[in-house]
């Protein structure tokens, strides 16, 4: 008889979850097999649908299969992982965790996904309102969103200094501000009318700020921000991109559920929830391949200028002035150029998918 270590136990305890889960995709495969990727996406059966805790699932398999992506193998490891993948996609999901992997990206659910009966679940609104747009924009839309005129907001100003960094001499309110212009000109450029929520060190109402958006008809909200935290400033880095929360969920750092009510309720922003996780997947794409920096996530929130946006919008956090090297680093011009560069290669992605859906209309 042997012994097995701590840590030897944790791996064969997520082996085996895996496994098991692993084996009702593969039965599941098995009976509807799919060689190419459809060119139409079925409705969720009735039969793949579950309740769990409150919120409707649906069989993560089927919902993936709808999309040509296939189980694969379970690989160890210390967590219970489930991969599906076509020649296109791979997607890797952490059993009874938010955060997930999605073609090298890191994006939360708005519910962890879940093991059931042998089988992963997803959430309906998360599979909807998160995943469709990426595997395939534009399905179940009415219309395509046009792309002319775009509202730059460079966070904070005037008395609001935002995030700071007293040791480098950094100010948010700035650094934004500094971005917001070399972005105006690279969009310009491109042939995009762009309008800035503020021009100089002036504070601007957080209201006010999407109301600029719908007197000049935008077609896109861009939020430029900076991040902070108190604790482990050494060693947090890196961008996190933020769309607005979908209604009946609850926002990527409301873990303890305590939005309630605003979990229930519907905001002009969600009019554009599928938008929304297109443009927002599109710039967090880009960014993490340009700017090479910590991959913090796309993710969820009610932020005031996304809950108000009249148009596809997100909240970027192009880094954290906390760390000392990260700031240094966002100080300098030719990173916020950088910046500035991976966002409107961003939101030129997003361009593109609309272009390509607007000529198979």
């Amino acid at each position: 008889m042997w012994a097995m270590s701590r840590a030897d136990l944790r791996r064969f305890a997520a082996w085996v979850s895996c496994a098991f889960i692993a084996v009702g995709l593969a039965r599941a495969a098995a009976d509807d097999a799919v060689r190419s990727a459809p060119r139409r996406v079925a409705a969720v059966r009735s039969t793949d649908a579950v309740k769990l805790a409150g919120v409707d699932y649906i069989d993560l398999a089927k919902f993936c299969e709808r999309f040509g992506l296939r189980p694969q193998p379970v690989t160890d490891g210390d967590k219970a992982v489930v991969t599906f993948a076509s020649q296109w996609s791979k997607l890797e999901f952490e059993m009874d965790s938010r955060d997930h992997t999605i073609n090298g990206l890191r994006v939360f659910t708005g519910e962890p996904v879940r093991s059931y009966r042998g089988r992963a679940w997803l959430s309906r609104i998360d599979a909807e309102t998160l995943l469709t747009p990426m595997l395939r924009p534009g399905l179940g839309q009415t219309r395509v969103p046009a792309l002319k005129t775009i509202v730059l907001d460079p966070g904070h100003g005037g008395n609001d200094a935002g995030k700071t960094n007293d040791r480098i001499r950094v100010a948010e309110k700035n650094l934004a501000l500094d971005t917001a212009r070399r972005l105006k000109k690279l969009l310009e450029a491109q042939g995009f009318a762009v309008v800035l929520t503020r021009t100089d060190d002036r504070y601007v109402d957080l209201v006010e700020r999407p109301a600029i958006a719908r007197r000049e008809h935008a077609d896109l909200f861009i939020s430029l921000h900076f991040n902070s935290v108190a604790a482990q400033a050494a060693s947090v880095t890196g961008v996190e991109v933020f769309t607005l929360t979908p209604q009946h969920q609850f926002s990527t750092a409301d873990s303890a559920h305590e939005d309630d009510d605003g979990a229930r309720r519907a905001t002009p922003g969600n009019a554009n929830d599928h938008w929304n996780t297109l443009l927002g997947y599109s710039i967090d794409r880009e960014m993490r391949n340009e700017l090479k920096a910590p991959d913090r996530g796309l993710k969820r929130a009610r932020w005031k200028v996304l809950v108000l946006a009249p148009c596809p919008a997100v909240l970027i956090e192009s880094g954290y002035l906390s760390n000392d090297a990260e700031a240094r680093k966002i100080a300098t011009p030719a990173y916020r150029q950088q910046i500035a560069e991976a966002i409107a290669g961003g939101v030129n992605a997003y361009g593109d998918a609309l272009e390509r859906l607007r000529a198979k209309s």
